[in-house]
């Protein structure tokens, strides 16, 4: 079955851009003390994390693209669930009736199970990228501390 991600993906190749692999392992703990680290260690570890929030990126968007599916089928199935409750003579009445309906039911958990996916994504997005900024901070201080020493060499400063 081809799922609204599919779908999107397929779009997004035509325009030349590849789908993200996931990267070997598990999103990496940033280490206590970065600063141990040394500048080629540094520069992996940040390359990891470059890797996986363009991967927790490319999910959340599948994610979006899933949940938003999710809340049309749930809307649909509610919409013939308060049809197909025509015996009920007011809209309180249809609206009940259209909740314990089994397919709403069952289109509301796809949907909550897929809103929740979207949010934990993001939460992993958010991580991952605030982990690259912090070792790209570190890498940047580490640069500019070289800088530095080198011009006051060349201007005798």
């Amino acid at each position: 079955m081809t799922t609204p991600a599919d779908h999107l993906w397929d779009q997004l190749e035509e325009m030349g851009f590849e789908k993200e692999t996931q990267p070997k392992g598990y999103l990496p703990d940033i280490p206590h003390d970065i600063t141990e680290l040394h500048d080629q260690e540094l520069m992996v570890l940040y390359g990891q994390y470059v890797t996986w929030t363009a991967y927790a990126a490319m999910r959340c968007v599948e994610a979006r693209a899933d949940e938003k599916h999710a809340q049309q089928s749930l809307n649909h199935s509610r919409a013939t669930a308060s049809l197909n409750a025509s015996t009920e003579r007011t809209v309180a009445g249809r609206k009940a009736a259209a909740q314990a309906d089994n397919q709403v039911q069952a289109d509301e958990q796809a949907h909550l199970a897929a809103l929740s996916l979207c949010e934990a994504l993001e939460m992993v997005h958010r991580n991952a990228e605030a982990r690259a900024q912090f070792c790209s901070r570190d890498l940047s201080r580490r640069q500019g501390s070289r800088d530095t020493e080198t011009r006051a060499n060349r201007w005798g400063v």
